[in-house]
């Protein structure tokens, strides 16, 4: 398996796992990504996802050569084929985006092409200052993978995004902070602890009204105001009027951390 999946203290850490080649992704790894996060959106005991890699680095992007898995039989791909095959390994993006609970991306070294893709269509992106970035479609004669678009521009806007994209120029540490790519950056020595803190943060949260902002904010990006006022003031009701809303303003009045169950 070349993706490893733990679960702990309601954080489900999804690694990508080949370190020889910075965790560069195959098709085969895709099939075991997206089945780790079908099953984490569902898993009653995940409150928070993080995905990593292992060793020096987050992930490279797809591996050109494929690793040994040959889908196509020897035989070129057909257009139809290939774009059938981007649109099912596309449900990945769509699930750390879409999925109610928190995601989480904790970068160490490189991360490129579609291992960019992945951070961006996560929450929450956490770095070390080993992290370096670069899009390297361009250099591979290609336009990028479903969604990476849409997600870089929304993530960066669209000038940025546009350069990314465009130049092709690597973007270290400091400068993906700048431009908003990562949200957090954390000395390497302190980076596992910073992204575990994080992660059990989100996890021991208001589980329900995490997955209700997260409605909220993705329809946003498309919706009129009075719609996205409409949907937040049901979703804001039912979040007031659960367990955890209640606990809340309870454990705010005996003045101690409230204890969210996620509903």
């Amino acid at each position: 398996m070349s993706i490893l999946v733990e679960t702990r203290a309601g954080v489900a850490w999804l690694t990508m796992s080949r370190p020889d080649r910075l965790n560069a992704l195959t098709p085969a790894m895709l099939d075991q990504l997206l089945e780790a996060l079908r099953s984490a959106s569902v898993d009653p005991e995940v409150r928070c996802v993080v995905l990593r890699g292992v060793g020096r680095g987050f992930c490279a992007g797809y591996d050109l050569s494929g690793g040994e898995d040959d889908r196509a039989g020897g035989r070129e791909w057909r257009i139809d084929e290939a774009a059938a095959q981007m649109m099912l390994h596309a449900q990945i993006p769509m699930l750390l985006r879409r999925m109610p609970k928190p995601t989480v991306a904790a970068i160490r070294g490189p991360a490129a092409g579609s291992g960019v893709v992945l951070a961006a269509a996560c929450d929450l992106r956490i770095a070390s200052t080993t992290a370096k970035f670069k899009l390297a479609f361009a250099s591979a004669g290609r336009c990028g993978d479903p969604g990476g678009s849409f997600l870089i521009t929304r993530l960066i806007g669209s000038a940025h995004a546009r350069r990314l994209f465009l130049l092709d120029e690597p973007v270290g540490a400091e400068q993906a902070l700048a431009l908003g790519l990562v949200g957090d950056l954390v000395e390497d020595d302190r980076f596992d602890e910073a992204v575990t803190a994080l992660a059990e943060r989100l996890a021991s949260g208001p589980t329900g009204a995490y997955a209700a902002m997260k409605r909220n904010l993705n329809a946003a990006e498309t919706a009129a105001l009075e719609e996205t006022m409409a949907a937040e003031a049901t979703a804001n009701a039912h979040a007031s009027l659960s367990h955890d809303g209640k606990e809340a303003a309870l454990a705010f009045m005996e003045k101690r951390p409230p204890r969210f169950r996620g509903y």
